[in-house]
Protein backbone atom coordinates (compact mmCIF):
# COMPACT_ATOMS: atom_id res chain seq x y z
CA UNK A 1 0.00 0.00 0.00
CA UNK A 2 1.36 3.34 -0.80
CA UNK A 3 0.68 6.96 0.81
CA UNK A 4 -0.40 9.21 -1.95
CA UNK A 5 0.13 12.73 -1.72
CA UNK A 6 -2.63 15.33 -1.95
CA UNK A 7 -1.15 19.02 -1.93
CA UNK A 8 1.70 20.63 -0.97
CA UNK A 9 1.51 21.35 2.54
CA UNK A 10 -0.26 18.53 3.57
CA UNK A 11 -0.25 14.94 2.54
CA UNK A 12 -3.29 12.58 2.97
CA UNK A 13 -2.23 8.40 3.52
CA UNK A 14 -5.13 6.92 1.42
CA UNK A 15 -5.53 3.28 2.10
CA UNK A 16 -4.96 1.53 -0.89
CA UNK A 17 -4.23 -2.34 -2.33
CA UNK A 18 -1.73 -2.87 -5.06
CA UNK A 19 -2.59 -5.31 -7.89
CA UNK A 20 -0.76 -8.17 -6.01
CA UNK A 21 -3.87 -8.87 -4.44
CA UNK A 22 -4.91 -10.39 -7.44
CA UNK A 23 -1.33 -12.97 -6.87
CA UNK A 24 -1.46 -16.06 -4.71
CA UNK A 25 0.59 -14.83 -1.82
CA UNK A 26 -2.11 -12.51 -0.73
CA UNK A 27 -4.97 -15.03 -1.43
CA UNK A 28 -5.65 -14.91 2.14
CA UNK A 29 -7.19 -11.67 1.86
CA UNK A 30 -9.89 -12.74 -0.28
CA UNK A 31 -12.14 -15.25 -0.18
CA UNK A 32 -11.79 -18.06 -2.94
CA UNK A 33 -12.42 -17.43 -6.59
CA UNK A 34 -15.38 -19.97 -6.43
CA UNK A 35 -17.52 -17.45 -3.77
CA UNK A 36 -20.82 -16.39 -5.08
CA UNK A 37 -22.89 -13.55 -2.83
CA UNK A 38 -26.72 -14.16 -2.27
CA UNK A 39 -28.67 -11.24 -3.16
CA UNK A 40 -29.72 -10.27 0.16
CA UNK A 41 -26.19 -11.43 1.94
CA UNK A 42 -23.56 -8.67 2.45
CA UNK A 43 -20.14 -10.13 1.86
CA UNK A 44 -18.46 -11.91 5.50
CA UNK A 45 -15.09 -9.66 5.16
CA UNK A 46 -13.45 -7.85 8.02
CA UNK A 47 -12.25 -5.78 4.58
CA UNK A 48 -13.37 -4.67 1.34
CA UNK A 49 -11.61 -4.32 -1.72
CA UNK A 50 -13.31 -1.07 -3.92
CA UNK A 51 -11.86 -0.86 -7.73
CA UNK A 52 -12.54 2.48 -9.07
CA UNK A 53 -11.48 2.53 -13.16
CA UNK A 54 -8.84 -0.19 -12.69
CA UNK A 55 -7.36 0.80 -9.55
CA UNK A 56 -8.28 -0.91 -6.07
CA UNK A 57 -8.26 0.42 -2.56
CA UNK A 58 -9.08 -1.37 0.63
CA UNK A 59 -10.80 -0.30 3.25
CA UNK A 60 -12.56 -1.71 6.83
CA UNK A 61 -16.59 -2.55 6.24
CA UNK A 62 -16.84 -0.42 9.80
CA UNK A 63 -15.73 2.44 8.16
CA UNK A 64 -17.78 2.37 5.75
CA UNK A 65 -20.53 2.16 7.67
CA UNK A 66 -20.37 5.18 9.76
CA UNK A 67 -22.65 7.21 7.02
CA UNK A 68 -24.98 4.80 5.82
CA UNK A 69 -26.59 6.86 4.14
CA UNK A 70 -23.77 6.99 1.46
CA UNK A 71 -23.81 4.80 -1.13
CA UNK A 72 -20.76 2.91 0.15
CA UNK A 73 -22.03 3.35 3.59
CA UNK A 74 -25.70 1.56 2.25
CA UNK A 75 -25.10 -2.26 1.98
CA UNK A 76 -28.18 -2.16 -0.22
CA UNK A 77 -27.12 0.56 -2.36
CA UNK A 78 -23.62 -0.75 -3.01
CA UNK A 79 -24.61 -4.50 -3.72
CA UNK A 80 -25.40 -3.98 -7.09
CA UNK A 81 -21.28 -2.54 -8.22
CA UNK A 82 -20.60 -5.99 -6.18
CA UNK A 83 -18.44 -8.30 -8.85
CA UNK A 84 -18.79 -11.92 -8.36
CA UNK A 85 -16.31 -12.89 -10.78
CA UNK A 86 -13.13 -11.23 -8.65
CA UNK A 87 -14.72 -10.69 -5.66
CA UNK A 88 -14.42 -6.51 -4.83
CA UNK A 89 -17.01 -3.26 -5.79
CA UNK A 90 -16.62 -1.99 -9.01
CA UNK A 91 -17.29 1.73 -10.18
CA UNK A 92 -16.27 3.29 -12.75
CA UNK A 93 -15.57 6.85 -11.52
CA UNK A 94 -12.67 9.47 -10.89
CA UNK A 95 -9.93 7.86 -9.52
CA UNK A 96 -8.24 11.34 -8.04
CA UNK A 97 -11.29 11.94 -6.62
CA UNK A 98 -12.07 8.84 -4.99
CA UNK A 99 -8.88 9.41 -2.82
CA UNK A 100 -10.88 12.45 -0.87
CA UNK A 101 -14.02 10.27 -0.68
CA UNK A 102 -12.42 7.35 1.10
CA UNK A 103 -10.84 9.74 3.53
CA UNK A 104 -14.11 11.28 4.11
CA UNK A 105 -14.89 7.96 5.78
CA UNK A 106 -12.01 7.30 7.46
CA UNK A 107 -11.40 10.83 8.77
CA UNK A 108 -15.15 10.97 10.10
CA UNK A 109 -16.18 13.08 7.96
CA UNK A 110 -13.81 15.73 7.01
CA UNK A 111 -13.87 16.89 2.73
CA UNK A 112 -11.59 18.16 0.68
CA UNK A 113 -11.19 18.46 -2.69
CA UNK A 114 -7.58 18.09 -4.50
CA UNK A 115 -5.91 21.23 -6.18
CA UNK A 116 -5.99 19.11 -9.23
CA UNK A 117 -9.97 18.50 -9.79
CA UNK A 118 -12.09 20.91 -10.50
CA UNK A 119 -14.68 21.99 -8.08
CA UNK A 120 -17.84 20.70 -10.69
CA UNK A 121 -16.01 17.27 -11.24
CA UNK A 122 -15.71 16.81 -7.94
CA UNK A 123 -19.58 17.92 -6.88
CA UNK A 124 -20.80 15.23 -9.37
CA UNK A 125 -18.47 13.05 -7.43
CA UNK A 126 -19.78 14.17 -4.51
CA UNK A 127 -23.38 13.39 -6.24
CA UNK A 128 -22.41 9.94 -7.13
CA UNK A 129 -20.92 8.76 -3.56
CA UNK A 130 -24.31 10.25 -1.84
CA UNK A 131 -21.61 12.76 0.20
CA UNK A 132 -23.16 16.15 0.93
CA UNK A 133 -21.06 18.43 3.04
CA UNK A 134 -20.08 21.55 1.55
CA UNK A 135 -16.35 22.12 0.48
CA UNK A 136 -14.99 25.72 1.32
CA UNK A 137 -11.19 27.26 0.15
CA UNK A 138 -8.38 26.61 2.02
CA UNK A 139 -5.01 28.37 2.01
CA UNK A 140 -2.92 24.55 1.35
CA UNK A 141 -4.25 24.97 -2.15
CA UNK A 142 -7.12 21.89 -0.93
CA UNK A 143 -10.63 23.18 -0.85
CA UNK A 144 -11.41 21.62 2.80
CA UNK A 145 -14.72 21.77 4.92
CA UNK A 146 -15.12 24.58 7.32
CA UNK A 147 -17.44 23.16 9.69
CA UNK A 148 -16.73 19.42 9.96
CA UNK A 149 -19.64 17.14 11.12
CA UNK A 150 -19.07 15.65 14.80
CA UNK A 151 -18.49 12.00 14.58
CA UNK A 152 -21.41 10.06 14.01
CA UNK A 153 -23.26 8.02 16.97
CA UNK A 154 -23.07 4.61 16.52
CA UNK A 155 -25.45 2.44 16.28
CA UNK A 156 -25.98 0.33 19.62
CA UNK A 157 -27.63 -2.55 17.78
CA UNK A 158 -25.08 -2.69 14.69
CA UNK A 159 -26.87 -3.61 11.49
CA UNK A 160 -30.30 -3.91 12.05
CA UNK A 161 -30.89 -0.50 13.80
CA UNK A 162 -28.35 0.72 10.64
CA UNK A 163 -31.15 -0.83 8.48
CA UNK A 164 -34.12 0.39 10.17
CA UNK A 165 -33.01 3.81 10.34
CA UNK A 166 -32.31 3.94 6.83
CA UNK A 167 -35.63 2.51 6.19
CA UNK A 168 -37.35 4.87 7.81
CA UNK A 169 -36.06 8.27 7.11
CA UNK A 170 -34.41 8.17 3.52
CA UNK A 171 -37.20 7.16 1.25
CA UNK A 172 -34.88 6.60 -1.82
CA UNK A 173 -32.37 4.02 -0.01
CA UNK A 174 -34.92 0.69 -0.92
CA UNK A 175 -37.48 0.06 -2.79
CA UNK A 176 -39.68 -0.73 0.86
CA UNK A 177 -38.51 2.77 2.32
CA UNK A 178 -40.65 4.25 -0.92
CA UNK A 179 -43.84 2.14 0.26
CA UNK A 180 -43.49 3.24 3.76
CA UNK A 181 -42.84 6.37 2.68
CA UNK A 182 -45.72 6.68 0.41
CA UNK A 183 -47.83 5.21 2.97
CA UNK A 184 -46.93 8.07 5.06
CA UNK A 185 -48.09 10.85 2.86
CA UNK A 186 -51.43 8.82 2.11
CA UNK A 187 -52.09 8.57 5.38
CA UNK A 188 -51.51 12.70 6.02
CA UNK A 189 -53.63 12.71 3.15
CA UNK A 190 -56.32 11.15 4.56
CA UNK A 191 -56.37 12.73 7.99
CA UNK A 192 -56.26 16.34 6.41
CA UNK A 193 -59.32 15.30 4.37
CA UNK A 194 -60.73 14.06 7.71
CA UNK A 195 -60.12 17.27 9.28
CA UNK A 196 -61.91 19.41 6.78
CA UNK A 197 -65.06 16.59 5.90
CA UNK A 198 -65.76 16.62 10.18
CA UNK A 199 -65.89 20.55 10.21
CA UNK A 200 -69.38 20.56 8.02
CA UNK A 201 -72.39 20.44 10.37
CA UNK A 202 -70.57 19.05 13.83
CA UNK A 203 -69.45 22.40 15.43
CA UNK A 204 -70.88 21.42 18.05
CA UNK A 205 -69.23 18.09 18.86
CA UNK A 206 -68.14 17.06 22.00
CA UNK A 207 -64.30 16.62 21.54
CA UNK A 208 -64.77 13.60 24.18
CA UNK A 209 -67.34 11.87 21.48
CA UNK A 210 -65.71 8.67 19.83
CA UNK A 211 -69.35 7.38 18.55
CA UNK A 212 -68.37 8.98 14.97
CA UNK A 213 -66.87 7.64 11.89
CA UNK A 214 -64.86 10.54 11.86
CA UNK A 215 -62.67 9.29 15.89
CA UNK A 216 -62.36 6.02 13.89
CA UNK A 217 -60.49 7.74 10.73
CA UNK A 218 -58.50 9.71 13.08
CA UNK A 219 -57.76 6.81 15.38
CA UNK A 220 -56.36 4.96 12.72
CA UNK A 221 -54.43 7.89 11.25
CA UNK A 222 -52.70 8.51 14.51
CA UNK A 223 -52.12 5.26 15.70
CA UNK A 224 -49.81 4.94 12.37
CA UNK A 225 -48.26 8.32 13.40
CA UNK A 226 -47.65 6.74 16.46
CA UNK A 227 -46.36 4.08 15.65
CA UNK A 228 -43.79 6.14 12.91
CA UNK A 229 -42.23 8.67 15.33
CA UNK A 230 -41.79 6.01 17.86
CA UNK A 231 -39.64 3.73 15.75
CA UNK A 232 -37.65 6.56 14.56
CA UNK A 233 -36.85 7.63 17.78
CA UNK A 234 -35.96 4.04 19.09
CA UNK A 235 -33.53 3.46 16.01
CA UNK A 236 -32.03 7.08 16.26
CA UNK A 237 -28.51 6.84 16.95
CA UNK A 238 -28.84 10.08 18.82
CA UNK A 239 -32.09 10.09 20.64
CA UNK A 240 -31.46 13.82 22.21
CA UNK A 241 -30.61 15.27 18.20
CA UNK A 242 -33.58 13.67 17.17
CA UNK A 243 -35.59 15.61 20.08
CA UNK A 244 -33.83 19.13 18.83
CA UNK A 245 -35.51 18.39 15.68
CA UNK A 246 -38.49 21.07 15.06
CA UNK A 247 -39.92 18.27 12.49
CA UNK A 248 -39.84 15.91 15.25
CA UNK A 249 -41.94 18.20 17.54
CA UNK A 250 -44.61 18.76 14.85
CA UNK A 251 -44.98 15.05 14.93
CA UNK A 252 -45.77 15.19 18.55
CA UNK A 253 -48.07 18.25 18.30
CA UNK A 254 -49.40 16.68 15.56
CA UNK A 255 -50.73 13.83 17.83
CA UNK A 256 -50.63 15.30 21.12
CA UNK A 257 -54.81 16.45 21.19
CA UNK A 258 -56.45 13.22 20.21
CA UNK A 259 -54.70 11.28 22.93
CA UNK A 260 -55.44 14.44 25.29
CA UNK A 261 -59.22 13.78 23.80
CA UNK A 262 -58.91 10.24 24.40
CA UNK A 263 -58.01 10.34 27.98
CA UNK A 264 -60.34 13.19 28.81
CA UNK A 265 -63.57 11.93 26.92
CA UNK A 266 -65.13 10.24 29.94
CA UNK A 267 -65.63 13.20 31.88
CA UNK A 268 -66.53 15.26 28.36
CA UNK A 269 -69.01 13.14 28.05
CA UNK A 270 -70.40 12.51 31.63
CA UNK A 271 -70.97 16.31 31.67
CA UNK A 272 -68.47 16.80 34.58
CA UNK A 273 -66.44 19.56 33.09
CA UNK A 274 -68.17 22.43 32.10
CA UNK A 275 -68.10 24.49 29.27
CA UNK A 276 -65.07 26.94 30.25
CA UNK A 277 -63.05 23.87 30.84
CA UNK A 278 -64.03 21.97 27.44
CA UNK A 279 -62.94 24.91 25.81
CA UNK A 280 -59.08 25.25 25.96
CA UNK A 281 -59.72 21.27 24.87
CA UNK A 282 -61.61 22.50 21.46
CA UNK A 283 -58.86 25.00 20.84
CA UNK A 284 -56.23 22.67 21.19
CA UNK A 285 -57.74 20.83 18.17
CA UNK A 286 -55.95 23.26 16.04
CA UNK A 287 -53.15 21.75 16.60
CA UNK A 288 -54.08 18.90 14.28
CA UNK A 289 -53.00 20.44 11.53
CA UNK A 290 -50.04 20.31 11.98
CA UNK A 291 -50.18 17.22 10.41
CA UNK A 292 -50.17 18.99 7.16
CA UNK A 293 -46.16 19.90 8.05
CA UNK A 294 -44.86 16.09 8.22
CA UNK A 295 -45.10 16.35 4.15
CA UNK A 296 -42.16 18.52 4.64
CA UNK A 297 -40.12 15.73 5.78
CA UNK A 298 -41.07 13.98 2.39
CA UNK A 299 -39.43 16.90 0.18
CA UNK A 300 -36.05 18.13 0.37
CA UNK A 301 -37.10 21.26 -1.46
CA UNK A 302 -39.63 22.35 1.36
CA UNK A 303 -36.82 21.74 3.92
CA UNK A 304 -34.33 23.78 1.89
CA UNK A 305 -36.94 26.54 1.09
CA UNK A 306 -37.48 26.41 5.36
CA UNK A 307 -33.78 26.82 5.66
CA UNK A 308 -33.33 29.94 3.02
CA UNK A 309 -36.04 31.75 5.12
CA UNK A 310 -34.60 31.26 8.08
CA UNK A 311 -31.21 32.49 6.56
CA UNK A 312 -33.16 35.59 5.58
CA UNK A 313 -34.32 36.78 9.53
CA UNK A 314 -32.77 39.61 8.72
CA UNK A 315 -33.90 40.90 5.60
CA UNK A 316 -37.41 39.66 6.55
CA UNK A 317 -37.28 42.08 10.13
CA UNK A 318 -35.80 44.68 7.47
CA UNK A 319 -38.91 43.98 4.92
CA UNK A 320 -41.04 44.05 8.31
CA UNK A 321 -39.66 47.72 9.77
CA UNK A 322 -40.04 49.37 6.58
CA UNK A 323 -43.76 47.96 6.23
CA UNK A 324 -44.82 48.54 9.82
CA UNK A 325 -43.47 52.29 8.84
CA UNK A 326 -45.32 53.44 5.95
CA UNK A 327 -48.38 51.65 7.27
CA UNK A 328 -48.16 53.82 10.29
CA UNK A 329 -46.77 57.38 8.61
CA UNK A 330 -49.53 57.09 5.36
CA UNK A 331 -52.05 55.94 7.75
CA UNK A 332 -51.52 58.95 10.07
CA UNK A 333 -51.68 61.16 7.01
CA UNK A 334 -54.90 59.86 5.43
CA UNK A 335 -56.60 59.99 8.60
CA UNK A 336 -55.63 63.97 8.37
CA UNK A 337 -56.70 64.52 5.50
CA UNK A 338 -59.93 61.86 5.36
CA UNK A 339 -61.46 62.07 8.75
CA UNK A 340 -63.50 65.19 8.56
CA UNK A 341 -65.71 64.01 5.29
CA UNK A 342 -69.18 63.04 6.78
CA UNK A 343 -69.21 59.37 6.74
CA UNK A 344 -66.05 58.50 6.79
CA UNK A 345 -64.24 55.54 7.34
CA UNK A 346 -61.11 57.08 8.64
CA UNK A 347 -62.33 57.60 11.76
CA UNK A 348 -59.24 56.86 14.04
CA UNK A 349 -55.37 56.63 12.75
CA UNK A 350 -55.85 52.42 13.38
CA UNK A 351 -58.59 52.22 11.13
CA UNK A 352 -56.53 54.68 8.43
CA UNK A 353 -53.90 51.93 9.38
CA UNK A 354 -55.94 49.34 8.53
CA UNK A 355 -56.76 50.84 4.88
CA UNK A 356 -52.59 51.57 4.68
CA UNK A 357 -51.95 47.71 5.33
CA UNK A 358 -54.64 46.80 2.53
CA UNK A 359 -52.97 49.34 -0.11
CA UNK A 360 -49.45 48.68 0.57
CA UNK A 361 -49.96 45.06 0.02
CA UNK A 362 -51.69 45.94 -3.24
CA UNK A 363 -54.63 43.62 -1.79
CA UNK A 364 -57.50 46.45 -1.96
CA UNK A 365 -60.27 45.07 -0.76
CA UNK A 366 -62.35 48.34 -1.44
CA UNK A 367 -63.77 48.23 2.14
CA UNK A 368 -61.83 51.99 2.49
CA UNK A 369 -60.97 54.45 0.19
CA UNK A 370 -60.67 58.21 -0.56
CA UNK A 371 -62.74 60.50 -1.14
CA UNK A 372 -61.09 63.61 -1.64
CA UNK A 373 -58.34 65.02 -3.88
CA UNK A 374 -55.39 65.22 -1.93
CA UNK A 375 -56.68 61.79 -0.47
CA UNK A 376 -56.57 60.00 -3.99
CA UNK A 377 -52.72 61.66 -4.37
CA UNK A 378 -51.77 60.11 -1.01
CA UNK A 379 -52.96 56.91 -2.50
CA UNK A 380 -51.09 57.33 -5.50
CA UNK A 381 -47.88 57.94 -3.73
CA UNK A 382 -48.18 54.87 -1.21
CA UNK A 383 -48.91 52.53 -4.32
CA UNK A 384 -45.49 53.71 -5.75
CA UNK A 385 -43.65 53.83 -2.74
CA UNK A 386 -44.93 50.48 -1.53
CA UNK A 387 -43.85 48.63 -4.94
CA UNK A 388 -40.03 50.33 -4.04
CA UNK A 389 -40.01 49.19 -0.81
CA UNK A 390 -41.74 45.52 -0.93
CA UNK A 391 -39.02 45.10 -3.66
CA UNK A 392 -35.33 46.17 -2.11
CA UNK A 393 -35.84 43.72 0.49
CA UNK A 394 -37.32 40.96 -1.98
CA UNK A 395 -34.11 40.89 -4.18
CA UNK A 396 -31.65 39.76 -1.47
CA UNK A 397 -34.17 37.09 -0.64
CA UNK A 398 -34.11 36.04 -4.11
CA UNK A 399 -30.97 36.01 -4.63
CA UNK A 400 -30.41 33.73 -1.78
CA UNK A 401 -33.02 31.55 -2.87
CA UNK A 402 -31.32 31.16 -6.34
CA UNK A 403 -27.75 30.29 -4.37
CA UNK A 404 -30.11 27.76 -2.32
CA UNK A 405 -31.42 25.96 -5.96
CA UNK A 406 -27.88 26.44 -6.72
CA UNK A 407 -26.96 24.01 -3.88
CA UNK A 408 -29.78 22.03 -4.46
CA UNK A 409 -28.05 20.41 -7.55
CA UNK A 410 -25.14 19.59 -5.80
CA UNK A 411 -24.52 16.21 -3.81
CA UNK A 412 -26.58 15.13 -1.06
CA UNK A 413 -29.33 17.63 -1.66
CA UNK A 414 -32.70 15.65 -2.74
Amino acid sequence: MNPVAMGTQGTVLVTSAMSAIENQGHGNMLAQKNYEMDEDEEPNFETIVINVSGKRFETCVETLDRFPDTRLGNPTMRKKYWNKTKEEYYFDRNQEAFHAILYYYQSRGSLYIPSSIQEQVFYQEMEFWGISPEPKPAENGFIMVEDVPKQPHEFRWGKVQRTMYVFLNKPKSSFGARIWASIDIFVILCSVVNLVVESYGNKNRNPGDTNTPYFAVDACCVTFFTLDIVLRCIVAPDVRAFFRKPLNWFDFLAIMPFYLELSMGGFMRSGAMNNNIIMPFKILRIFRITRVLKLIRHSGRLILMIQVLLDCVYELAMLLVIWLMGVFIFGTIMFYIEHEQPNTKFASIMHSCWWSVVSMSTVGYGDMYPETAMGKFVTSILTFCSMVFLALPMTIIVSKFNKAFETLKKPGKD
